[in-house]
């Protein structure tokens, strides 16, 4: 994230004691407990993906992944990507996973980094992409 002229600074948060974030994450399946639920929380590069935009300056930000802490956000982002999927989870966020993040993008946008299994079991409701043509 710019934050001025010259190097790129990313601030990485740690979740405080009491800290709880409701989040939300674009998945690729509608149930918990699944695999496909669990491969939507891993990184692109641990999915070994090539990196994307950003990513391409930031091995950092290519280890985490996208939350919105708007539901809305999210969903409009769905409309405009679908590969990235078709459902949207909450999140429950809590300082006992060992979860990080930091501000990057726009203001209701965190990239996140934390345990795919620890992610899947913080999800509190998983809902189909709002229709909003």
């Amino acid at each position: 994230m710019r934050l001025t002229p010259g190097p790129a600074v990313v601030s990485v948060a740690e979740l405080r004691r009491s800290e709880r974030i409701l989040a939300y994450r674009i998945v690729r399946a509608g149930v918990s407990g699944g695999s496909a639920l669990i491969d939507s929380f891993r990184s692109h590069y641990e999915l070994g993906e090539e990196p994307r935009k950003v990513e391409r300056r930031s091995t950092v930000i290519h280890m985490g992944i996208s939350i919105y802490l708007d539901e809305g956000v999210a969903h409009r982002t769905a409309q405009r990507f679908p590969r990235l999927g078709d459902f949207v989870a909450q999140l429950a966020l809590t300082a006992s996973n060992g979860f990080n993040y930091a501000r990057t993008g726009h203001p209701l946008h965190l990239t996140l980094w934390g345990d795919p299994i620890k992610l899947s079991n913080a999800v509190v409701d998983i809902n189909p992409v709002w229709d909003m043509r």
